[in-house]
């Protein structure tokens, strides 16, 4: 059986797709070294352990250059297979990831020295529990939607476009499906609003008639890994694959473990516990097992619009160099 290990990036601007997938492998590396995991690295290097990332930047830029602020720094070129083109500047998270890297801890006191350099976005996470009050009173409503949408353009498009999020589906499952089918030992790893991506398909593959075959050959996820990850916003929720259906059959049934890794301060994932959220779904036995890991993000890097040094505790890059996230797909790589 193969180890497959699927990474699923999430919203805003990105740069191009090869340029991003080896800084993602790079980041992923290093996480895995801080982790010891030298025996994952070593499978990693030698294809024993498969590696698959799933990229919808294109689109992304394409739904954010619709504001003419944001198509300014789309100044660098996607790869030749992307019929959007304008895509993010490289250099930029190059120069995040070498003043990430420098950090010898990813912790509590190294994040406070962080802010202490670094411009705050912590206050963006105030915007964030009022979006959620909203979703809850609203269930993305007018008002709801009007807050996602002027700070999250790619998120709203993909909520609420057929168009958009079908395109971006399509992604993960030209992938996904392949590998279940294989019987792979599969660890999806998704960050922000790749983590509705992962669940809008993995509930399709749970419930719609076309896929009763995979179903009946028990293709499954092994390892559902989350990080940065909005599904506890109701308004969110509410508009998930399923949102509105009948007890219980809102929750896919593909998946046997779910770890989601938090960051202090994250204004996407401000509600931090996926096991407290879904705790419906681990007792109607669809999962066996949530559980929820804090950590400190450190990431770093010079804003593409100002130039200042911003830290982003949401950032991917960050998630992914940190030694939790290194250790839990050690720990399914290894067993």
């Amino acid at each position: 059986m193969a180890k497959h290990l699927i990474l699923v990036h999430g919203r805003s601007v990105k740069p191009a797709g090869s340029l991003m997938a080896a800084m993602v492998e790079t980041a992923l590396r290093e996480g895995l070294r801080r982790a010891d995991a030298g025996s994952v690295l070593a499978d990693l290097a030698t294809g024993d352990l498969k590696l698959s990332f799933i990229y919808y930047g294109d689109i992304n830029n394409e739904i954010a250059a619709a504001d003419p602020a944001e198509r300014a720094i789309l100044t660098a070129t996607n790869d030749p297979r992307y019929a959007f083109r304008p895509a993010l500047p490289f250099d930029l998270i190059e120069v995040g990831y070498a003043l990430t890297s420098a950090l010898r801890r990813f912790n509590r006191t190294t994040y406070r020295a962080v802010l202490a350099e670094a411009e705050d976005w912590r206050l963006l996470d105030e915007a964030a529990d009022i979006a959620s009050l909203f979703g809850q009173l609203f269930t993305f409503g007018f008002l709801n939607d009007r807050l996602i949408s002027g700070a999250l353009p790619d998120l709203s498009a993909y909520l609420t476009s057929q168009i958009v999020s079908s395109a971006i589906r399509s992604r993960l499952q030209s992938v996904l499906l392949p590998a279940m089918e294989a019987r792979d030992d599969i660890c999806l790893l998704t960050h922000s609003m790749g983590c509705i991506v992962a669940w809008d398909v993995l509930w399709k593959l749970s419930y719609m008639s076309e896929y009763e075959p995979l179903r009946a050959r028990g293709g499954h996820v092994g390892r559902w890994i989350t990080c940065g990850c909005p599904l506890g916003e109701p308004g969110v929720r509410r508009n998930l694959l399923g949102g509105w259906a009948r007890a219980n059959e809102e929750f896919p049934r593909q998946i046997r473990q779910w770890r989601n890794i938090h960051a202090e301060d994250d204004y996407i994932a401000h509600v931090e516990r996926m096991r407290s959220t879904f705790r419906a779904m681990l007792r109607a036995g669809f999962v066996g097992q949530i559980s929820d890991r804090k950590i400190y993000n450190c990431w770093h890097y010079a804003d593409a619009a100002t130039g200042a040094l911003v830290s982003n505790p949401h950032d991917l890059y960050g998630y992914l160099m940190h030694p939790a996230m290194g250790a839990a797909i050690a720990e399914w790589a290894q067993h």
